[in-house]
Order: structure tokens, then sequence, then C-alpha cells
């Protein structure tokens, strides 16, 4: 069960077809897979199963927002990141946290940003 109410989780009661669904979505790239929140909420981690473009909102009901500059910690299950800035929260989860990698498709290059991937492939494969 969840500990975050931010009601953005998997229903525990799947139906075949939501397992169906689940399996081809663990099958793709992981940068489309399901990943699981390890912010620590009230000493518990969050738990709630998102899909990394539900990642921003998601870090917003944890209290994550603010200024581009505001400083916040990384509250994540064991991480001992320095301080950062508001605008950098969502990569460290999507680098170090969920390992998020965006492959290049024609020559096999990998990216921890996929902005860097774009530019990789406007430069290299256009």
């Amino acid at each position: 069960m969840s500990h975050c109410q931010s009601g953005s989780g998997f229903n525990e009661n799947w139906s075949p077809e939501d397992e169906y669904t689940m399996l081809n979505y663990l099958s793709g790239p992981r940068a489309q897979q399901p990943h699981t929140c390890g912010w620590v909420v009230g000493g518990e981690p969050c738990n709630d199963v998102l899909f990394p473009e539900q990642f921003s909102g998601h870090l917003r009901a944890h209290g994550i927002s603010g200024g581009d500059t505001t400083t916040v910690s990384c509250r994540w299950v064991a991480c001992d990141a320095p301080q950062m800035k508001r605008e950098n929260m969502l990569r460290h989860v999507f680098e170090v946290h969920l390992e998020l990698r965006f492959e290049c498709t024609d020559c096999g290059l990998s990216f921890t940003r996929k902005n860097s991937l774009n530019n990789h492939r406007k430069r290299t494969h256009p």
C-alpha cells in the first residue's frame, strides 16, 4: 500500500487487460516504463508507481516547489546528495534514482538527458 496520498499510483486490483498493458510497458525502453517513487514521506517511502512524465507533478505534491533557484534537499531513500536548486531536482531523480538513459537508435550511444540525445541526433544523424 502506498504511503503517499497523491492519488497517482496504480490500482492494486488489476484486470487481465491491466496486467497485459503493464507487461507491454515493462518490455519497452526504461525511459517509458513505470517506476516506484522512493521519496520519504512521514519516515516511509512513498511507493507510488508512476511513469517518468508523471514525476514532475508528483514531486510538487511532495513539496518540491518554488522558484527555480529555491534550494531543496532530496528525500529519496538513502540519498545523500547535497542540497540543489529546485530546477535540478527532477533531473537528479531521473539520472540518479531512476537511472534513466536515452539511447540513440542510430548508433547506440546513451545519454542521461533527452535534450543531449536530441542534440546528438541533430549533429550526428541529420
